[in-house]
Parts: C-alpha cells; sequence; structure tokens
C-alpha cells in the first residue's frame, strides 16, 4: 500500500505516554504494530518530542513543496486514552496541510482510544505533533521518537530493524 505504513508497521509505532514505567516495556500484538510505554518524564522522549516540535517549521516548509526525492510523509499526535491517565501517539500518514491545520489518515490501530481506529481522517494543528517523519533517498529524515525507542533496541532488534528499513541514525 504506503511504503511509510510499512515501515511503521515493522517498527514499534505506538507509543503511550504514561506516568508509570521504564519506557521499552513492549506490548506484542498479533498482526499489528508493538506498542512501546513510555514514562511520561523520560527525558530522552521528552527531549526528541521537544526537537520534533522545534523543527515543525522545516517540515511543513518540505510538506508544501516536496522534491521528488521526498516523500510518504507522517506526524504523530498524541490522544488523550480510555479514562485520560495517559496519551497515546499515534502515527498520521497521507498528509496534506493548508496553512493551518495538518489532514491524513491514521495508520494503524489505536490500543485504548475506542472512536479512532486505522484509516480515519484526521485533522489537527501542527503544534500538536510530537515527532514527524518523511523519506529522503530512501532514509529516513525527522523521526526523533524512532531515533530513541531504536536506541534502546537489543543488537539483534537492532540488526534487523536496520535491514528491513535501510534505517540509517
Amino acid at each position: 500500500m504506503y511504503f511509510i505504513r510499512a515501515i511503521l508497521i515493522c517498527f514499534c509505532v505506538v507509543i503511550l505516554i504514561s506516568g508509570c514505567g521504564r519506557g521499552g516495556r513492549v506490548v506484542h500484538r498479533e498482526g499489528e504494530p508493538d506498542v512501546v510505554s513510555v514514562d511520561s518524564d523520560d527525558p530522552e522522549m521528552n527531549a526528541a518530542i521537544s526537537q520534533a516540535r522545534q523543527t515543525t517549521e522545516v517540515f511543513l516548509r518540505v510538506l508544501a513543496a516536496p522534491k521528488p526525492n521526498q516523500t510518504d510523509f507522517s506526524a504523530k499526535r498524541p490522544y488523550p486514552t480510555k479514562g485520560e491517565t495517559s496519551m497515546e501517539h499515534i502515527w498520521i500518514s497521507q498528509l496534506s496541510y493548508d496553512g493551518k491545520l495538518l489532514h491524513g489518515k491514521i495508520s494503524d490501530d489505536p490500543v485504548n482510544i475506542p472512536n479512532l481506529k486505522i484509516d480515519d481522517v484526521v485533522s489537527f494543528s501542527p503544534s500538536e505533533l510530537s515527532d514527524w517523519m518523511y523519506m529522503e533517498d530512501g532514509k529516513i529524515v525527522g523521526g526523533y521518537t524512532i531515533r530513541v525507542l531504536r536506541k534502546h533496541m537489543s543488537a539483534q532488534e537492532g540488526e534487523d530493524f536496520d535491514k528491513r528499513l535501510q534505517f540509517k541514525p
């Protein structure tokens, strides 16, 4: 279907940020992307989210006028979970930007957000995103939270991930 969806499904793409548990607790879902729980005060993840937000204007400029080698734009946005005790960060693909809002489709089935499902069309302010990425010459640009998660993979997991996605940190 879409290359970016393949990338995201191959990787831990749904991130639950809550008040408990150190980053890296993985919940495996058969036929679905894994879910990684990350503590809400995890300094590396918060720095990655901050970096993504600080560079949002760069992302929006490229999205507005991509070169032929720049494709598969996605952004991650947090949504409150059922009970609103944590946030679930969901990748949104097939993006467009109208100068005010980003529009796209949910890239994977949320875990704890009952009113949201894969392929739902959503719109949101760029100020709400927690990460962004696109492919350029076959490499991921952005993807700050992915880089944090990749850094904490075992040697074998990291090697497998790198091979599948031609990931270059």
